[in-house]
């Protein structure tokens, strides 16, 4: 099996979300991949200007995001990787779940966009053929 993928923005709902992929891959006895996209309809990476201060705390936001499950799901003694990317979080979570075979994609039902408010979850059921779960509480 190549385990779970959560996506992950550090949101409230994220956060539960997060703990249940935890319980997931522990359970499943496999890997957990947790994945953030910046959202480069919102942080698009621009040269010199306050839109690239933006970016870089947008992408820093994603690291400690990232790094908050981590820290949770290897205490449990779980296999974990981290991923930090720019693109549109709908295609680049189905993508990256597609990439490496995920059994299952998990993420929370609304999430700290500003832009893009929720339906993230709804698009990646509607094209993805990979069980997903979309945490609401």
């Amino acid at each position: 099996m190549a385990g779970i993928v959560l996506a992950t923005d550090g949101s409230e709902y994220a956060e539960k979300a997060g703990a249940q992929a935890i319980e997931l891959a522990a359970d499943r006895d496999v890997p957990l991949h947790v994945l953030c996209v910046v959202d480069r309809r919102e942080f698009d990476e621009t040269a010199l200007s306050s839109g690239e201060l933006a970016c870089i705390q947008a992408e820093d936001r994603g690291h400690e995001c990232v790094a908050t499950v981590a820290d949770e799901a290897e205490a449990t003694g779980l296999d974990v990787t981290t991923t930090v990317c720019h693109g549109i979080p709908e295609d680049d979570i189905v993508e990256y779940a597609d990439e490496i075979e995920a059994d299952t994609i998990v993420i929370g039902q609304h999430g700290d966009h500003t832009v893009h408010l929720g339906g993230v979850g709804r698009r990646i059921e509607d094209n993805s053929t990979r069980e997903t779960m979309v945490v609401s509480s």
